[in-house]
C-alpha cells in the first residue's frame, strides 16, 4: 500500500513538473521563432 501511494505521489509531482515546464516553454518558444522570423526576414 505504502508503494503505491509513494508511486502516486511522484507520478503527480512529475506532472507538475511537466505542466510547469509546458507553461514555461510555450511563450519561449514563441520568442525563440519569432526572433528566427525576424533574422531570416532581413
Amino acid at each position: 500500500m505504502a508503494d503505491n501511494s509513494e508511486f502516486k505521489e511522484v507520478y503527480n509531482w512529475w506532472y507538475f513538473l511537466a505542466a510547469l515546464g509546458t507553461l514555461v516553454a510555450l511563450p519561449l518558444m514563441h520568442i525563440v521563432l519569432g526572433w528566427i522570423v525576424f533574422f531570416f526576414s532581413h
